[in-house]
């Protein structure tokens, strides 16, 4: 399943990460072969009906239907359930006496706030994030999308479970001192957001080097497809990105999917392009080139950078809703809490939960901002290759709906959970707009490339 169906968190950090656009996390990922794929061949061969630019065979169809329903109930279920879990640590008071032995067994304050943060992250993984990851999984191995066996699947939730610790527990402490240190206590949210903001940045700036390679294997592009390098520079030439080869990376997808992906990560020195084995392997030239040219426009158009200043911008009054939604929680359910203030152990527990509810109604927001940079992806991707394939109305289409096809995306999503969970526009929205997209035809002319 596309990772938009897959991962939640709570803790502070991650709000910054999830207000970031994942670029090209569902995008199609081409190859170099000249060949077309099954997949390619049964999307482009059967005919669409009602005007839709992406369809699918009637029983890929209902299993698109079926696994997009599917979808919807994780994504939904995965947030009430996280929010949940801490309504139940509070309302069970589990969180007050673990606290109480903590404070107990430990003097420094310091300290008692990294033991139980240590704890409370961990909990929280196994409680709320592990079992929804499984179903997910579960899903996505009975419908052919992953191939990724259990052994392997749970390593790397091994591995997510201590970033999770090295990343987390160290910032819940420091949300702990902040809202305990003199000159701090008055504004904590504001001096958060403040530290956050660099710490953000260096977390991106990190990413492809050290996070990435913990879940999968990377390699040059060159050192396996020196042909493919070869044609994407065509692209790089008429895009002006100077994107040079060694930053342009293939990653083994194909020993845990059958998925298609491309992706622009990192920011300044440790900016890259990564493409799939699969894409590589799978999909027709033209859509190669046109996938690589989408994430050429994520690149030129300097979308992390603004996802970084947007998030900068908006954790300011986020995390300030946060520290109001927590105190007013803390006053309300206190007592039945055994929650003295939010200033307490266990009012990290109500500041989380208020960020998970925050995390929600503001998920719309966010998801919108990530379509738009995806939007203006593809209109830069399809302009972008004008000239270099023979027809990019067509080359688009077809790498939409490959795309849709191998995750089996449902041409017909309903529209409210396509406005609130989709961080990309629909398969069927895309396609829709590559079809009918041919700015050299009008008198406006193309939007980037005049």
């Amino acid at each position: 399943m596309p990772s938009r169906y897959l991962r939640f968190r709570f803790a502070p950090f991650l709000l910054m990460l999830l207000m970031i656009p994942a670029m090209g996390r569902a995008q199609s990922g081409p190859q170099l072969t000249g060949s077309v794929s099954p997949a390619a061949q049964s999307a482009s061969r059967f005919r669409c009906t009602l005007g839709k630019a992406y369809c699918l065979p009637p029983e890929k169809a209902a299993k698109a239907a079926t696994l997009g329903r599917i979808r919807t109930v994780i994504e939904f279920g995965s947030q009430f359930w996280g929010l949940a879990v801490l309504v139940l640590l509070l309302a069970t008071g589990a969180t007050a006496r673990m606290a109480q032995r903590i404070q107990h067994t430990i003097s420094r304050s310091w300290l008692q706030g990294l033991v139980f943060s240590f704890f409370l992250v961990s909990i929280i993984f196994l409680a709320a994030q592990l079992p929804v990851m499984a179903i997910a999984h579960a899903g996505s191995l009975h419908f052919g999308i992953s191939v990724q066996g259990w052994g392997s699947w749970l390593l790397d939730q091994v591995k997510d479970w201590g970033l999770m610790i090295a990343l987390e527990v160290p910032l819940l402490t420091l949300v702990y001192g902040l809202m305990n240190w003199s000159w701090s206590r008055k504004l904590p949210w504001f001096w958060f957001s403040i530290f956050a903001i660099p710490l953000m940045i260096l977390g991106v700036f990190l990413l492809p080097a050290l996070v990435e390679p913990l879940f999968d294997k990377f390699e040059p592009l060159t050192e396996s497809h020196p042909a493919l390098v070869t044609e994407l520079e065509r692209v790089v030439a008429r895009t002006g990105t100077r994107i040079p080869p060694q930053r342009m990376f293939l990653m083994k997808a194909s020993e845990k999917s059958n998925g298609l992906n491309a992706y622009v990560t990192g920011i300044g020195a440790s900016k890259r392009i990564v493409v799939w084995d699969t894409t590589a392997d799978r999909m027709p030239q033209d859509e190669v080139l046109f996938t690589f040219a989408h994430e050429s426009g994520h690149y030129v158009l300097n979308h992390i950078p603004k996802g970084l200043t947007i998030a900068s911008i908006g954790m300011f009054p986020f995390f300030f809703l946060v520290s109001w939604l927590a105190r007013f929680l803390a006053s309300r359910f206190g007592s039945a809490w055994r929650v003295s203030n939010v200033t307490s152990l266990p009012g990290l527990v109500v500041l989380l939960a208020a960020f998970a509810i925050l995390q929600i109604v503001t998920e719309p927001a966010m998801n919108t901002i990530s379509r738009h940079f995806e939007h203006e992806a593809d209109v830069y991707g399809q302009e972008a290759i004008h000239g270099i394939v023979a027809d990019p109305q067509k080359t688009a289409v077809n790498a939409f709906s490959d795309l849709g096809e191998a995750y089996l995306d449902d041409p017909d999503p309903n529209p409210f959970v396509e406005f609130w969970t989709y961080d990309h526009p629909s398969i069927q929205t895309r396609a829709t707009f590559a079809a009918h997209y041919d700015p050299w035809a009008s008198e406006d002319g193309p939007a980037f490339f005049k």
